[in-house]
Formats: structure tokens, sequence, C-alpha cells
């Protein structure tokens, strides 16, 4: 819970700049998958645009499997634009680990504290980041003091000061609307809305009214504003366009995802007319220069995975563990994740047990998948979710005894999940564990059978069974 084409065309559709009227477009990117692996990369490139008045902004998804919004308005604005230290934190830490510096886990700190913490951070680079984090967690501590002096910091366990602020983080995401609840997408928040004053309904069931979905130009004063869930398929399918009026104030306007939440965003700053905004060139670089630092962990990991069949992972009081695959997916750092069957070919006697270690994301492990299976599914009544087929096991799978779609304790870290007869459609359901699940299941009868992850397109494999 999404693939590019060559690097020419790449750079076509970064630029995608065009003219007419005096006004220009400016693409902003909705994930990104890379040429050597199927991945996600939960995250819009460039963070931040420069533009005119009277311009287009042209959101353009990579469909990985992963839905996406482009949300804004003044009451996103309000929201996040007062926790903009605490997501730099967040964002700026998810960086560094991304990019290999061996900050503290958040999930399993083990026995490090704050210290440790402090000491890593003195030299963790990129430098950017690094800034980033040291000013956001100093402007925090300018009002609250349970944030640490990072040049004398406090003898306490990190895990102390990730469970204080955890729930600013979830503070801060109350209000927000979210277009992904405990029973899937819902119609309030994954529905095309557009409001002059308040924020869609409270209950997930309901939608905006549908003169309440018309877009208009954007003109800085919608309370909200959003695509909904960004269709993947039709003739607008992966591009939403947001026309700025020309009447727009200068200033700067957020929109996140309201699928993957406010880490996900781009800030909008709108320019007088005339005023020189950044170069077309400017932004492609900066925009290749995020989607690198969140990129290159992924590729050292697939490359060792595809190489050794092993993989390396971080572990508490900063040590490393080594597992072996075969694969279902390859975890990442915060918002990255490889979505891969490594090996892509597997070879296994019948009814012997086969065992995946299902990393990253949560996935399926499916059989007799039908030739058209849709991820997302836009009904005719209007209403968008999630493909009904991919949640619950199917063919005789073993449920796995966790709350998928609720908040509760995690099942299981090992699961067998019983035997595909070799016919029909068989499916894991959508499952997943921290840091990996180990999941178990056979294939009664010889042959050649293409697995299969529901909701990630790309990931698909061979398992073949010998007599």
């Amino acid at each position: 819970m999404l693939k590019r084409a060559g690097a020419a065309a790449i750079v076509l559709m970064w630029l995608a700049i065009g003219c007419g009227g005096g006004s220009a477009t400016h693409t902003i990117r909705v994930d990104y998958s890379s040429d050597e692996f199927a991945s996600f990369l939960l995250a819009n490139f460039p963070k931040q645009l420069e533009v005119h008045p009277g311009d287009t902004l042209v959101i353009r998804q990579t469909w990985t499997g992963e839905p996406h919004t482009f949300t804004g308005g003044t009451e996103i604005d309000k929201r996040l634009g007062d926790a903009s230290a605490l997501l730099d934190l967040f964002t700026s830490f998810d960086a560094l680990r991304a990019a290999g510096v061996e900050l503290p886990d958040p999930e399993n700190p083990g026995g490090a504290t704050v210290a440790d913490f402090a000491r890593i951070l003195l030299n963790a680079k990129p430098s950017a980041d690094r800034t980033k984090l040291i000013n956001a967690i100093n402007t925090l501590r300018a009002k609250d003091k349970h944030f640490p002096d990072l040049d004398h910091p406090p003898v306490q366990s990190f895990a102390d000061f990730v469970s204080y602020v955890g729930p600013l983080g979830d503070k801060m995401l109350e209000g927000l609307p979210q277009a992904i609840g405990d029973n899937g997408i819902t119609q309030n928040g994954g529905k095309a809305c557009y409001l002059r004053t308040g924020v869609p309904p409270k209950d997930d069931n309901k939608s905006c009214t549908t003169a309440q979905e018309k877009q208009p130009a954007f003109d800085g004063t919608q309370s909200y504003y959003s695509s909904g869930v960004i269709p993947y398929e039709g003739a607008q399918g992966n591009t939403y366009r947001v026309p700025l009026s020309k009447d727009i104030k200068p200033g700067t306007y957020i929109f996140f995802c309201a699928v993957h939440g406010p880490e996900q965003q781009t800030k909008v700053v709108v320019k007088p007319a005339g005023q020189k905004i950044g170069s077309d060139g400017d932004v492609t670089r900066e925009a290749q220069k995020e989607i690198n630092v969140l990129i290159e962990p992924l590729r050292k990991q697939f490359l060792q995975a595809t190489r050794t069949n092993r993989l390396t992972l971080p572990g508490p009081e900063g040590k490393q563990t080594t597992v072996s695959g075969p694969f279902a997916g390859l975890i990442g750092e915060g918002r990255s994740a490889v979505n891969e069957f490594v090996p892509k070919q597997l070879t296994a006697r019948a009814g012997a047990p086969i065992t995946w270690k299902m990393m990253g994301a949560e996935h399926t492990i499916a059989f007799g998948v039908p030739s058209y299976f849709p991820q997302m599914e836009f009904l005719k009544n209007g209403t968008v979710r999630l493909n009904p087929k991919i949640d619950p096991p199917a063919g005789g799978a073993k449920k796995y005894p966790s709350p998928q779609g609720q908040n509760g304790p995690p099942g299981p870290s090992k699961w067998d999940g019983g035997t595909y007869s070799g016919t029909g459609f068989w499916s894991s359901g959508l499952i997943g564990n921290q840091p990996f699940l180990e999941y178990t299941m056979r294939i009664a009868k010889p042959g050649t059978y293409r697995v299969a992850c529901l909701i990630h397109p790309a990931m698909v494999g061979t398992v073949v069974v010998t007599a």
C-alpha cells in the first residue's frame, strides 16, 4: 500500500513545460519505481515548487499499486503549516536512515539512548538532512523542553523519547482528511472534493455532493481542494491537473497525500507575476536528487539479495543481522521499499514447504490470478474502493490471525498458509509484519506457476514445481 520510462523520456516528463497565454505547466511527480527493480517511494518530487499565478500543476503518478491523492486547501495549510518542525523531524530522520546512517530504530530502539542518537547525528550525512533534523529539534525544544539539548543530551533512553514524540505525530494527524480507514478507501477522503468552507463529512462512507466534486481553479482560498484517489486507468489515468487562478495571492500552499500522510507533500510557492522562479533544469535536478536519496539504499539491498540470497538488516543497539531468502519484497527505510520476488524463479518439490520472507509492505502470495485484476475499483455509482478480492485469503489458504485494517497487536512473525492445489485462484490474503513475516505454503502438483502480489502489479515471479 507503485515504473518509469527511459532516461530521455523521463526528462521530458519532468520538464513538461508548455506555454499558453503566458502561463506555464509544472510537473510534480507522485511516487517512483526504478528501471532496475520494481519499487515504491511514498513521496512527491520535488518537495517544493515555485510557480506564477495562472500556471498549471500537472500531477503525474507512477502507478506502483499504491494509491495517492493530491490534497490541499486552507484547512490543510492551517494544520500542516503549524506542524512544519515536527514534520521536518520525521522526514529528515527517515532520510538519514534511508541514506545508511545507523540512527536508533524507533520501532526497535533496544538500549539506545538519546546521547547515542546525538553522537551519531553529529557526523551524519547527507549534511543537509542532518542540519534539517538538528534545526527541527532545536525549534521544537524552544517551545517544549521534552526535546533534548543535542549539545548536552540528557540521560534518557531513546525509547522514552520515541514514546513522547509518537503521540505528537498522532495529534498532528487529528483532523486531517484520510483516504484510508479501517475498511479500506474512505469515501469522504478518497473521492474528489472541492469546498469553499469546512472539510468533507466525518462519516467515512459519506462523500461530498456531486456539485462539490466539480473542480474549479485553485485560488488559494478554498478550504479543501482534493483530487481524491488518482485513477491509474483511462484517458486521464495517472494524471491530475490543478489550474491556478490568475488572481491567486503569492504565498506557500501545501498539498499532501491523504493516503500516506503529511510526510508525502509538496509546498507550492506562488511568486508574483514577473518575479523570477526556479528554472526547469533546477527543478529537474532537485527532484532527481530527492529520488536518489531514497532509491540508492534500495538498490544496494536489491543487489545484495539477488547476488547472495541474503540481506543485512539493522538491528537493536546498532547491531546488524543477516537473513536468507527467498524474499517477497525487500524492506525499506521509512517510506520506500522494493516490490520484487527475489529470486524471481524458485524450484520446489510437489508438497514441499516454500517459505518467503515478506518485507517492506503488506503483500500477497497469489496463484491463478485472473488476467485482468484491478487493484483499485472506481464503480459507476461513484464508489472508490480497493478490490475486495485482495484482502481476504482465497482458495483454501489459512487466514493470518492479524486484525487487518485495524489498530491492534501484530500477528505472528511466522505463518503456515497451507497448500495450493495447483488449480484455480489461491491467495494468502494481504499480510505482513515487521521487520518481516516468514510465510510458508506448498503446491500440490508439478508444473510451472506464476506467483504474484495482488496489490503491487509489477511484483511477479515463477515457481517451478517438480515431482
